[in-house]
Parts: C-alpha cells; sequence; structure tokens
C-alpha cells in the first residue's frame, strides 16, 4: 500500500512588529529661538463647554495641546472648504491693513484666519511651537497634533515675513501682540530660513489639510455647517459670535431694509407710470401693477412674522441649551444646612445638600 500524500504545511502566520513608540517625526526646524526653560503653558484652560481643566504638570501635554491646536471642524467640512477659501497662502499682516480689516485675537485655532465683514481672527503664536526640544517630546510622537502644529506655523509665516508684519506682530495698538516677546526680527527671519531648508513650500507636507487654505469666510463656514449637519447647527452654524438678538439681527437682516425701500422705490414708479397716457390704458402694466401692490403689502408682514418666528425658535434654543447644561453639571435647587457645635468657637459651617 502506497505511503499517504504528504500536504504541504501550512504558510506561518506573520507576526506583526510592534509600532516603535518614540518620536515618528521631526520637527519642521532645527534651531530653536524659545529656549526650553521660557517655553510657558498655561496651567488652565477652558474646553469646548467653557469647563476649566487643569494642564498636565508632568511634562506631558497631549490633552492640552489636542484643545489647544484642535481644527478637527474645519477637518470634516474639508471637502467643502474651498467655498470659504482658496487654496493659497493667507494675506500678511500688511495686506490685512490695506484691505481695512481688524485683527480679532482668538484663542480657538479653529478660528484662525476666518473673516466676516472688517473683522479677522487670529490666534497669538504659542511660545512652544518654537522650541524644539518641545516638539520632540509632545508633538513628533502624535501624527495629528504633529500636523496641525506644522500647519499653524506655516500660517505664521505667511502673515509675518516683512518687517513691517513683524513690527505689526509685536507692537499694534488696535491688538495684542500676535509673536512672543523677546523675538527679535533677525531671530525671527533665521528661523523663516531654518523652516524652509527643511520644508518644500510648494508641495508642503504633513500639515493638516485645513491649512491647505488660507483665510476663510465665517459666513460661508455657517452656511455649510447648516446645510451639511441641519438641525443640529441650523441656527448657531459653525460660529455664533452674537451676544445678544440685536446684534444678530443686524448682521443677518440689515438687507431688508434696503429691500423695502427698492420696494418703496418700485411702487413710486408704479404711481408715476398708471398716470402716463402711455402706461394707463396698458391691461399688462395694470396687472402688474395691482400684483406687486398685494406684494409690498404682504413681504412686510411675512417678513416681520419670519423674523420673530426665528428669535422665538432661538431663544427657546438657548433655554434648553442653559438648562440642559445646568442639569449635566448638577445644577438644580440646593440647600446650605448650618452646622455648630456648641462647644467650638467661632461661625457655624454650612454643608450643601
Amino acid at each position: 500500500m502506497p505511503p499517504p500524500a504528504l500536504t504541504p504545511a501550512p504558510a506561518p502566520i506573520p507576526i506583526p512588529t510592534p509600532t516603535p513608540t518614540g518620536p515618528l517625526l521631526a520637527p519642521p526646524f532645527a534651531n530653536s529661538i524659545i529656549p526650553e526653560k521660557e517655553v510657558l503653558v498655561p496651567v488652565v484652560y477652558q474646553d469646548r463647554r467653557y469647563k476649566c481643566k487643569t494642564t498636565e504638570s508632568n511634562g506631558n501635554y497631549s490633552e492640552f495641546l489636542r484643545h489647544d491646536l484642535n481644527v478637527s471642524r474645519l477637518s470634516e467640512v474639508e471637502k467643502y472648504l474651498w467655498l470659504a477659501g482658496q487654496r493659497r497662502a493667507a494675506r500678511p499682516l500688511h495686506r490685512q491693513v490695506m484691505v481695512e480689516r481688524t485683527v480679532i485675537v482668538t484663542e480657538q485655532a479653529d478660528l484662525h484666519l476666518t473673516w466676516r465683514g472688517s473683522r479677522i481672527y487670529i490666534k497669538p503664536l504659542p511660545r512652544y511651537l518654537l522650541n524644539e526640544e518641545f516638539w520632540k517630546q509632545n508633538l513628533c510622537g502624535d501624527v495629528n497634533l504633529f500636523e496641525s502644529a506644522k500647519g499653524f506655523l506655516l500660517s505664521y509665516i505667511w502673515l509675518v515675513f516683512n518687517e513691517s508684519d513683524f513690527q505689526m506682530a509685536i507692537d499694534n495698538q488696535n491688538h495684542p501682540r500676535l509673536l512672543p516677546a523677546g523675538i527679535t526680527y533677525e531671530e525671527w527671519r533665521s528661523f523663516i530660513l531654518d523652516f524652509m531648508a527643511k520644508n518644500d513650500f510648494e508641495h508642503m507636507t504633513q500639515i493638516n489639510p485645513r491649512y491647505r487654505f488660507g483665510e476663510l469666510r465665517l459666513n460661508r463656514l455657517n452656511s455649510i455647517y447648516r446645510v451639511k449637519y441641519g438641525r443640529e447647527h441650523f441656527l448657531r452654524g459653525y460660529f455664533y459670535g452674537y451676544h445678544e438678538y440685536g446684534t444678530f439681527l443686524e448682521h443677518n437682516f440689515a438687507w431688508i431694509v434696503t429691500f423695502f425701500a427698492y420696494v418703496a422705490i418700485v411702487l413710486t414708479a408704479m404711481q408715476v407710470g398708471l398716470a402716463t397716457n402711455q402706461l394707463m390704458g396698458s391691461t399688462a402694466f395694470h396687472r402688474a401693477s395691482y400684483g406687486f401692490t398685494v406684494f409690498s403689502i404682504v413681504s412686510p408682514l411675512a417678513a416681520i412674522g419670519f423674523i420673530g418666528l426665528l428669535v422665538f425658535v432661538t431663544a427657546a434654543d438657548n433655554v434648553v441649551k442653559a438648562a440642559r447644561h445646568d442639569r449635566d453639571n448638577g445644577g438644580g435647587p440646593k440647600k446650605l444646612i448650618a452646622s455648630h457645635d456648641p462647644g467650638k468657637v467661632g461661625p457655624p459651617k454650612m454643608e450643601t445638600v
């Protein structure tokens, strides 16, 4: 009886090689212009819900950095950003002044280089981004953090490369300084050369997609968010930015005044037309005048009704969110109980129930 045929042994299952935990990337520059001992990170910061948090004190600032450099809201709508801005560098500071824009300082990275009307929002350059050792310890081991930090640093090379831009960034009575104190123009110029030596400006890699665009229109970002996310962001859009209803109405419905001024001009012109011999007997003109007259009566009522409904819905939404925030943060009626030992000297101790 012939021996049974030998079946080949199955190929060994490859064992994945563990990913190294050390830094995978290199800082985008070689020479620091902020010494390590002068790197200052806030000890307390506020998250998106305005809750105060303490920055890590052991030298690992990952949670704070994810908050401070967070542009995820823009990354989520990356494929629509072309509607809000162009794929090109932002204009330098002196050009912003030339187009009569006022710099508004913000600490939100996702508002950095967004603009509305005559305002442009700019986040000051943190000191820690100018220290090579800080990059190695806190940024180079996290790809998302690295790309956000590098893109943000690139945005400042767009904004500040002339000496006039530098002076505006460090000494301007209209806004706080944008660059850290203690830096000279010669140091900043050398830093830019250092950055350019390690990066290709024409084909910039390893940056967050948001920084492939320069300035972004806030009004269009609001529209993108309202269309993409519907009810969730319909009222507030991307950035609400209003502290009272009057400002909200002024910015969003000022065009109504112009519209009704135009309607008044058309009605006056129609009155004059009806008095002329050429149009007095025109049936078509009479019908048009009749229709437009009805429209001019109904449209203000419809506009007032719509604005009133919008204000009511906005107010109701604010109340609901305030109640939810209060509930989620342990709100509600509390009772203070005074406990006092007659044998002890001093005021009674107040306890919260």
